[in-house]
């Protein structure tokens, strides 16, 4: 597997030898980063490991955002742009590895060992988020940079790997606020309200669509104040943060979700402040 890795790169690497080859730095599993390159062609193709990525243009500028699963093998990541087969410009991450903390919880059983009942509702819930996931809007919703619904202490970041019980094993995709049932939740930017119900696992949720395959939602809440299809802004208050669905006690959790992947919201944040003024 190694060998060809190597073979890989090396193969990658003699292809972009003739093109401009920009090095774009370090990603972590679970990471974000945003590339941002000038247009070489009337109608170019974004291509990252070989997958079409989306991205944003205004004046011939365009902006797309490069994802690293948390379940990443560290394989070399190469993004070319691209007019039909012919390679315009490359631009090249490497990624490496992170050690993530563990953590033991104890919650109700009836969440962890599902009755025929709760797998069922369960189930259907999934069939409409991968719904949801799979429509977002065709351009970046936004035009600031993302900012955490809280600046309370983080009970709970990104990535832990999680002890259920003493035997279901998972991991944190998200990050932990603490806050009092009844605490104010803000939007943690300008998007379109594509779920705000009661769920399973998160309890009274409001799901957000920020354009091209972005998606933050906020679990636990104790009340949700926004309507479905609603556009809210960065910074609108959207539920009342609570102690709904799987929890082990009030809290609120952010999750993002980009491109498939749930990703640490935190680099989000730090990512859009470099690529997206902010006027305030």
């Amino acid at each position: 597997m190694k060998l060809l890795s190597v073979l890989f790169i090396l193969l990658s690497l003699s292809a972009c030898a003739n093109t401009p080859t920009r090095d774009e730095g370090i990603i972590h599993p679970g990471e974000v980063r945003v590339l941002q390159f000038d247009l070489k062609d009337g109608n170019p193709t974004l291509f990252c490991r070989g997958l079409p990525v989306r991205f944003s243009v205004t004046d011939k500028k365009a902006k797309a955002i490069i994802i690293e699963s948390y379940f990443s093998d560290l394989s070399h990541y190469i993004c070319e742009q691209k007019a039909g087969s012919k390679i315009l410009e490359t631009y090249i991450y490497k990624v490496v590895g992170k050690d993530y903390q563990a953590e033991i919880l104890k919650v109700d059983m009836k969440t962890i060992k599902l009755s025929p009942k709760d797998q069922k509702r369960s189930d259907e819930e999934q069939l409409v988020l991968n719904k949801i996931y799979s429509s977002s809007a065709n351009d970046f919703l936004f035009t600031k940079p993302f900012q955490e619904p809280m600046t309370s202490f983080k009970t709970s970041i990104y990535g832990k790997k999680r002890i259920y019980n003493n035997h279901k094993h998972g991991q944190h995709l998200g990050v932990d606020y603490r806050a009092a049932v009844g605490e104010k939740v803000p939007a943690a930017n300008r998007g379109k309200v594509m779920l705000a119900r009661d769920l399973f696992y998160t309890g009274w949720t409001v799901l957000i669509d920020h354009g091209l395959e972005v998606f933050t939602n906020y679990g636990h809440l104790s009340k949700t104040l926004v309507s479905e299809g609603q556009i809210v802004e960065r910074g609108d208050i959207i539920g009342l943060s609570g102690n709904t669905g799987r929890t082990s006690g009030p809290h609120l959790h952010w999750g993002v979700k980009i491109q498939g992947q749930y990703l640490d919201g935190v680099s989000l944040v730090e990512e859009t402040k470099k690529a997206w003024p902010d006027d305030k």
